[in-house]
């Protein structure tokens, strides 16, 4: 090939990529905006009134725990002079998302207490651009707070989110809501409202999938700075900063007596307060809804209580708070039985070289990897039409590009599913595939 048809080459291909970028551009920015209604479509509301809200604050921050159990009303009329703010978001979008957009408009006078759920994603630098996108979806001006260490996340997710924008303009239809995860669950304080969400509807009534240790190797040693740094500057400002444990299902701990050693540790390396006693973040589990962090109803009523005291006692108020505390949800679930078959990474092994998979009803949790490597697989097709009743790890299918067939007229609710929602881009409705 010559010199001038090399050159030629080359511009098309150049011509070829700046349309490309400009069509990503047209989508992503250009089109009108599909995801406000939805979950993250909250974020940037939570973000206004933040910037918003007058006066002195008590801004929790944190994950889709601190939206699910915190009740900020009540907060609010046992400090009266304070405003509450409910920053928590989605701990899939990562915690250092949520510390970063709150920190500008932190102010002097200020109460923030970070309260991420104990797990190794929310208490690392995990980062998900694909949510943060969704998130500012019409409030793009939103993203001058993000950090320039995660512009590289957000450029690489950015392709992606534009098609997907494409795809709901072009179909006429925007992301489905009709969950207790979209917009419209939200109050205006931030909170989720859990009128619905009265009892724990997990199978066995805990998460498997989601086991919680307290081990020091839990929290990344780079997270412990960026907390420390994160704090140091709100502290500038002249705002108070605080540690505080998610509630957790204690079903779902490996080990409680781990609990008071990593309490040590967790205050030695913190250069602001942990408050309350961390016991109290055990809660049973019929104080619980849909995962092992988000409470239902009554458990937001209890553990908001405990948090009231635990405000009072950092501001040296020693009044009682007299608040009739909820009775304790009845238990509604079945211990797991050798009947009830729970998938786990062991069983990968031995769907080597298969190339459909038919998950029956009755299995109500499929574990972490439980098919990864299965490199010939085609399609998992799932007999159970309610994706609450059948709970699924992280890294289902790493490996392999099967698809996730489901009964008809239920995909829509499998993507929608708090769990299952991870796994949408491969989830379709069984057509192809009879179920047994």
């Amino acid at each position: 090939m010559d010199k001038k048809t090399v050159r030629r080459v080359v511009i098309i291909a150049l011509a070829v990529l700046l349309v490309e970028q400009i069509f990503f551009l047209i989508c992503g920015f250009g089109l009108p905006a599909q995801y406000g209604d939805t979950f993250m479509g909250e974020l940037k509301s939570k973000h206004e009134r933040l910037k918003e809200t007058p006066g002195q604050r008590i801004v929790l921050a944190g994950g889709s725990g601190v939206a699910f159990d915190c009740d900020s009303e009540m907060i609010d009329e046992i400090f009266p002079s304070y405003e509450v703010v409910n920053f928590g978001m989605y701990a899939g979008l990562g915690t250092k998302a949520v510390m970063d957009l709150s920190e500008a408009y932190i102010r002097e006078g200020d109460i923030v207490i970070l309260s991420p759920e104990q797990s190794e994603q929310t208490l690392s630098d995990y980062f998900n651009g694909e949510y943060m996108w969704q998130a500012a979806d019409g409030a793009f001006g939103m993203l001058r707070h993000i950090k320039s260490e995660n512009f590289e996340v957000m450029l690489g997710n950015f392709p992606g989110f534009a098609l997907e924008k494409l795809n709901y303009v072009w179909k006429g239809k925007n992301p489905p809501t009709d969950s207790v995860y979209q917009k419209k669950s939200f109050n205006t304080y931030g909170d989720i409202n859990l009128d619905t969400c009265r009892e724990n509807i997990l199978p066995g009534g805990y998460d498997v999938n989601q086991k919680v240790r307290f081990t020091e190797d839990v929290v990344q040693p780079e997270f412990l700075e960026y907390m420390n740094a994160w704090a140091e500057r709100l502290e500038k400002k002249g705002a108070a900063v605080w540690y505080r444990y998610c509630p957790v299902n204690e079903l779902a701990v490996e080990d409680a007596d781990d609990l008071k050693s990593y309490d040590v540790f967790l205050r030695q390396k913190l250069d602001f307060p942990v408050i309350g006693n961390p016991k109290n973040s055990l809660m049973e589990a019929e104080w619980f809804f849909d995962t092992n962090f988000h409470l239902n109803q009554a458990g937001k009523e209890v553990n908001t209580v405990q948090l009231i005291r635990d405000i009072k006692a950092m501001l040296g108020d020693d009044r009682t708070v007299n608040v009739e505390l909820p009775e304790k949800p009845h238990r509604t679930w079945e211990d797991i039985s050798t009947e009830t078959r729970i998938w786990t990474a062991r069983d990968s092994e031995a769907y080597q070289g298969e190339e459909t998979i038919v998950i029956p009803e009755n299995v109500t949790q499929i574990g972490d990897y439980a098919f990864s490597g299965c490199t010939g697989l085609k399609a998992i097709v799932l007999e159970q039409k309610d994706p609450s009743k059948c709970i699924v790890g992280q890294h289902l299918l790493d490996g392999t590009s099967a698809e996730i067939l489901v009964p008809q007229m239920s995909a829509d609710s499998y993507k929608r599913n708090y769990f299952w929602s991870t796994y949408a881009g491969q989830i379709r409705e069984n057509t192809d595939h009879a179920e047994k």
